[in-house]
């Protein structure tokens, strides 16, 4: 078919969080999908195509709201590409199994003016709990067409995709809908829109929308003269409903009558011709509520499932971690073989395989982590978690769903800092990228994979969710001494929708790996490896070392003579101490022992003092600097650390220094443009040194004491942690006592500051 034939336009996919939207999307474009920013601001939208016939559809992915008055920067988006959107397709998405509080937002686009196509989301859950709808009635009530879906399996869709291919725009022309606005509500926002020259039927649906929100919104008009219209007509409209409804109604009463108006509008339509199943979830899923979310095992559940999955990580990971390893020494092997000695094959070997490779071998790991938490994610398990955790967020200071966006820095704290859009306080928006950083994200995984792999054996996962429980106990103590520093006004409350238990697709959770994967090898082909370049010509040059002994000659003599075992030991050892002598004299090293003196305190050589500058460009650099730098030891990594001295202790404080010290370069540069500060950036990147630098320090020094003074390791670790939550818990109560807090012992006290009393300074 000829190009020119075909017909182009744009579809907007508008619907409330945890509605199926995102599913429909990737079903309706098999997630052809490419990410950009809307025009003016740093909200990210996803678009997608879906080619049908002569028709291509440009499919815009708008973020979840469950209304139009926006309360985020996201939300904000949909309202302002409302006009923009009614002139092409809407299609709305609504969770049939939540139809009333759906409809809502269905209802503000009809007011507006728009007929939007909707996609009844999730129709195999609402038919089986015994629901039902007819859509022939449900379409001449409302006058907008709807198509049953199942987004998780793509049941529907190709029908929904014929019929978004066949019309050009969603304007109403007949204002038929039941949903409709009531006429005296019209006339009063036609009477607004004159006030500028405007009127409804002229108006576009944003300024509608603004025109209906001046009429229930408090009064911010600077003119004395539009304040006094506004109010006139506030009150004739509020006139005009009480004789149509018999209600006492004051203007003052208006945006709860609106409300009320609404949710009576959609009860009647849902009983004119729809059975909606009752609620209640399923016996099995209550009862399993009841103990996932109970308050004294929801937590020990949930620290139990990330240890398992800590656990295969390692366990399960460990296999094809070996195999791929034996792969990249198999190919090392044969590449100095086949080529001649030279810089260009000490690049490959020694640069590109020892760096890049390095870092590949932890494919498996990822790809293990991230099964678990699709699953999780999947099967509505996550939610739960956030619920357990909004007590956890609010003694820090933050919203419960601040949980979202940190359990998002488990894949990448990039869009983890991006989804602190969610959060409407500004505080507490900083707060949460402050802390998210905090959170190991996958990139940090190779570090802990291969040094508690090497150090730690059998005992790794036990470690490494040590790693993580401190780290933690570091999150919280900042967000409750900032929190407690820098007051902020009292959290909203934490609305979140359960959604009911169901068994993960093989389709979404491929999906979710292969991105995590993708993106993965993508910076160990780009960011990596031009690291490992720079690191190997750092670690090759100057050529001409001074050395403390004639290494060749005596390598030479020894292989004039005869060949035994003990003439070849000999040969590698020479050959190994030379190497080491020459990495000692290179650029990498110079730079490494000018910097060494700062980080010496914490046990660190000057090789992973060197690793952790380019960890600044990507985390994953520093094993694959450590695998360039160790070399001259052995081409086996763990076994090349082993070889040079590090022990245990030195093994552990170095991944702790890891988890916690300065982000990433592109998490920086996402938290300077999502913060609009660069005071904040800087503050946030001296805060980040500091710590991991203060709690590296401490744990060395408190493990080495208890070390020399004959406990085990483990034990160590325990009373480290133990001294560790009981300096957080002094340091809190010091904090709290200096800054004022709520009195717990006197709550009905009239002179405590829940009562506003300024009398009461607070308590402990």
């Amino acid at each position: 078919m000829n190009t020119e034939t075909i017909k182009q336009k744009r579809v907007f996919l508008i619907g409330n969080p945890n509605s199926g939207k995102t599913s429909l999307f990737n079903a309706l474009t098999g997630e052809r999908k490419r990410v950009g920013n809307w025009p003016g601001v740093t909200v990210q939208k996803i678009e997608g195509i879906i080619k049908t016939g002569s028709h291509k559809l440009v499919v815009n992915d708008l973020p979840g709201t469950y209304s139009l008055s926006p309360a985020t920067p996201e939300e904000e988006i949909v309202l302002k590409t409302l006009d923009e959107a009614s002139g092409n397709v809407i299609l709305n998405v609504v969770d049939i199994g939540n139809f009333e509080r759906n409809l809502f937002l269905t209802t503000q686009l009809i007011e507006l003016g728009i007929s939007p196509v909707v996609s009844l989301n999730c129709f195999d859950t609402f038919t089986a709990g015994g629901g039902n709808i007819d859509l022939n009635k449900f379409t001449r009530l409302t006058g907008i067409s709807a198509f049953p879906t199942i987004a998780r399996t793509g049941e529907g869709v190709t029908s929904l995709t014929e019929h978004l291919a066949g019309i050009d725009n969603c304007l109403i022309t007949k204002p038929c809908s039941c949903l409709r606005l009531p006429e005296d509500w019209i006339s009063a926002a036609d009477r607004i829109l004159g006030l500028n020259g405007n009127t409804w039927k002229k108006a576009g649906p944003v300024e509608k929308f603004k025109a209906i929100r001046l009429l229930i919104a408090p009064i911010e008009e600077n003119n004395p003269e539009q304040i006094e219209k506004l109010r006139i007509i506030r009150e004739e409209l509020a006139a005009s409903i009480s004789e149509r409804t018999g209600k006492d109604l004051k203007a003052g009463d208006l945006a709860c009558e609106l409300a009320s108006d609404r949710y009576q509008r959609i009860e009647m339509l849902i009983a004119e011709c729809a059975t909606v199943p009752g609620k209640t979830l399923p016996p099995w899923q209550e009862k399993l509520d009841s103990i996932l979310t109970n308050r004294w095992l929801g937590l020990p559940i949930f620290a139990l499932l990330m240890g398992w999955v800590f656990y295969t990580t390692f366990s399960i990971g460990e296999y094809p971690m070996g195999w791929l390893e034996s792969l990249f020494t198999t190919l090392s092997t044969w590449i100095e073989a086949n080529m001649n000695e030279g810089l260009v094959r000490s690049l490959i070997v020694e640069g590109v395989i020892a760096g890049v490779g390095g870092v590949l071998v932890f494919v498996p790991n990822i790809l293990i982590l991230f099964f678990w938490i699709a699953l999780l994610e999947d099967s509505g398990y996550m939610s739960r978690a956030a619920f357990l955790m909004d007590r956890l967020m609010n003694s820090i200071g933050l919203h419960g769903r601040a949980f979202i966006p940190m359990i998002m820095g488990l894949g990448c704290n990039v869009p983890a800092v991006m989804a602190t859009r969610i959060i409407d306080n500004r505080f507490q928006r900083l707060l949460t990228m402050l802390l998210i950083p905090l959170i190991t994200c996958a990139a940090r995984l190779p570090v802990l994979v291969i040094l508690c792999g090497t150090f730690f054996g059998d005992n790794a996962s036990f470690w490494m969710f040590t790693l993580f429980f401190v780290n933690l106990l570091v999150l919280i103590f900042l967000g409750q001494a900032t929190s407690l520093l820098f007051k902020t006004e009292e959290n909203s409350p934490f609305l979140l929708e359960m959604p009911p238990y169901r068994l993960p697709t093989a389709s979404s959770v491929f999906h979710m790996l292969y991105e995590k994967v993708e993106h993965f090898v993508e910076k160990a082909g780009t960011i990596i490896l031009a690291g490992s370049i720079i690191i190997w010509v750092l670690s090759v040059f100057p050529r001409d070392v001074p050395l403390s002994k004639d290494y060749d000659s005596q390598i030479v003599q020894l292989k004039s003579g005869p060949v035994t075992n003990e003439t070849a030991g000999k040969i590698a050892e020479l050959t190994r101490q030379k190497n080491i002598e020459q990495m000692e004299g290179r650029y990498m090293a110079r730079i490494g022992k000018a910097i060494h003196p700062i980080m010496k305190p914490l046990g660190f050589s000057w090789r992973e003092t060197v690793s952790l500058i380019p960890g600044f460009l990507a985390k994953e650099s520093v094993v694959s600097t450590l695998s360039v730098l160790y070399l001259p030891f052995d081409e086996n990594l763990g076994d090349a650390m082993k070889i040079s001295g590090m022990n245990k202790l030195s093994a552990f404080v170095f991944m702790l220094f890891t988890l916690m010290y300065i982000p990433c370069i592109a998490t920086l540069g996402v938290i300077w443009r999502e913060s609009g500060s660069t005071r904040f950036t800087l503050m946030a990147l001296v805060v980040y040194f500091f710590i991991a630098y203060a709690v590296s320090f401490f744990v060395l020094k408190i493990s080495t004491l208890l070390t020399s003074s004959g406990q085990g390791l483990i034990e160590g670790a325990v009373i480290v942690l133990v001294v560790l939550f009981a300096g957080w818990y002094i340091i809190r109560t010091f904090l709290k006592a200096i800054t004022g807090s709520k009195c717990k012992s006197c709550a009905g006290c009239q002179g405590c500051p829940v009562n506003q009393d300024k009398s009461c300074s607070g308590g402990s």
